[in-house]
């Protein structure tokens, strides 16, 4: 059985995590509370930011994270935890599968498409203008 190098660093990566992933999932229901109060449609537009938004942060921090030394506990409170609580792919699924269920395939096949590619597209931008930030 092998041995943790450093049990005390463990705890607070742990702790990172959990503190970032609490704060992350209550900013997630605050905004898309927010969003879907404002948007009353079968889209699900709240979701569709918190998701958005998550995936160009993800990008910038990752970037960012990767060309300096800021410490770990720092990247685990910010992206594993903080961004992995405020994106949602458990309520983008059920989402689409609702919108699919009550006939609106439109509106289902929308959701799963702008998703995925504002995800990805968001995620690239965020790399690209911390890049150009760093430099």
């Amino acid at each position: 059985m092998g041995t943790i190098a450093n049990p005390e660093l463990s705890v607070i990566r742990y702790i990172a995590v959990i503190i970032g992933g609490g704060l992350g999932a209550a900013a997630r229901y605050g905004s898309t509370q927010l969003v879907n109060t404002l948007w009353v449609q079968p889209f699900p537009l709240g979701t569709f930011c918190v998701n958005a938004l998550g995936s160009f942060m993800i990008g910038f921090l990752f970037q960012i994270f990767e060309s300096s030394r800021i410490p770990g506990e720092l990247r685990l409170f910010l992206i594993t935890g903080f961004l992995g609580g405020y994106t949602t792919f458990s309520s983008y699924a059920l989402e689409s599968i609702r919108l699919f269920s009550e006939g609106q395939v439109k509106q289902a096949l929308l959701n799963i498409i702008v998703n995925n590619l504002a995800a990805l597209v968001l995620a690239g931008l965020g790399i690209g203008l911390s890049k150009a930030l760093v430099s």
